[in-house]
């Protein structure tokens, strides 16, 4: 308080917090990410609202994880946009599959949203899912909004970002917090990490 921390701070977050979470989600991913790349928000809805709010559009497409984060659909269609749902079915053990997912693709897609580990299903994407759904986002140049705020909930095996592989450091959003990991929810700390042209616009 004495040293005057009590007015509005900068809109994308405090530059030394950003600086913190850009190096630790890279060491994360086994990339490397600066501070204009991070926003951070009061909990990780609102990188939903501003990437969803940014990319889609009266008739626009978005596929999504069905069962999934209820706010996905909704979001899609409050921006009159068309949500189209990708199944996660138990028999592929609540992956999606990604031949599915192909077929899904259109002109009028702007976005594909990922979630994994998935909530409310638990189901992990395999490294051959993300490499597979990363070669269609950059065959079609298809935004990729990535949730991963369940990352440090997987307890056989690795985790995987589908920012990680080649020609996605352009196409993917990355949505992360504290909440889960830290059992941190009442502290709502989420971020967001992207191309840091679209952090200025989600940041304003």
């Amino acid at each position: 308080l004495y040293r005057g921390y009590t007015h509005y701070g900068p809109a994308a977050g405090l530059t030394e917090f950003r600086a913190v979470i850009a190096e630790q989600a890279g060491k994360e991913r086994g990339l490397t990410f600066t501070p204009d790349q991070v926003v951070v928000t009061p909990g990780a809805k609102p990188i939903m609202f501003y990437v969803i709010t940014a990319l889609i559009g009266e008739g626009d497409e978005c596929i999504y994880p069905n069962p999934g984060f209820p706010i996905y659909e909704s979001m899609i269609n409050f921006m009159g946009g068309k949500a189209v749902p990708i199944p996660l079915r138990e028999e592929n053990d609540f992956r999606l599959d990604v031949r599915e997912l192909a077929s899904l693709i259109t002109p009028r897609t702007r976005l594909i949203i990922v979630n994994s580990p998935q909530n409310p299903t638990g189901g992990v994407l395999t490294y051959s899912d993300l490499e597979q759904i990363a070669r269609l986002a950059v065959k079609h140049q298809i935004p990729v909004l990535t949730d991963e705020v369940y990352k440090h909930f997987i307890y056989d095996g690795q985790f995987h970002s589908v920012a990680s592989f080649p020609g996605m450091a352009d196409l993917s959003i990355i949505l992360d917090g504290h909440s889960k990991s830290y059992a941190m929810t009442g502290w709502r700390l989420g971020y967001g990490i992207m191309p840091a042209d679209f952090a200025k616009v989600v940041a304003t």
